[in-house]
């Protein structure tokens, strides 16, 4: 696979936190996020009124699966995700995208679709991509 860093809002003179969340990121991924399966680890966030975020829990939980529907849907309450990774999943059960979230200062998107990728470079305005590293 290979990855995209996005960092708008956290490059030198940006506003100093992250100007996007979870909500963008699906959001630009478009119909695909939406009829895809997803599955979540690590995960920490925020959300506005401090209860947990209900299919954010249930997408935590081991071995479970979300649908993207539920997912686009069900985040309204979400502040802010610090840290985790979700794993999208088409209907054939193959892994298609991967975003991380790395202590609130960038997410990363990783696909062996390069149009996934190019979505990416082209809906946020600060990204590059992450290098390949040997071994």
């Amino acid at each position: 696979m290979q990855g995209v860093i996005i960092r708008d809002g956290t490059e030198p003179g940006g506003s100093g936190g992250l100007e996007f969340d979870l909500a963008e990121v699906l959001a630009a991924l478009g119909q695909r996020a939406v009829t895809s399966r997803w599955r979540c680890t690590r995960l920490h966030y925020t959300s506005r009124d401090e209860r947990n975020v209900a299919v954010l829990e249930r997408a935590g939980t081991d071995g479970q699966a979300v649908e993207g529907s539920d997912l686009t849907g069900g985040i309204e309450q979400l502040l802010q995700v610090i840290d985790g990774e979700f794993e999208a999943f088409d209907e054939t059960d193959s892994r298609w995208a991967v975003i991380r979230v790395v202590d609130s200062s960038w997410w990363e998107v990783w696909s062996d679709d390069k149009s996934v990728l190019e979505v990416v470079r082209t809906t946020f305005r600060i990204t590059e991509d992450v290098p390949l590293t040997a071994g």
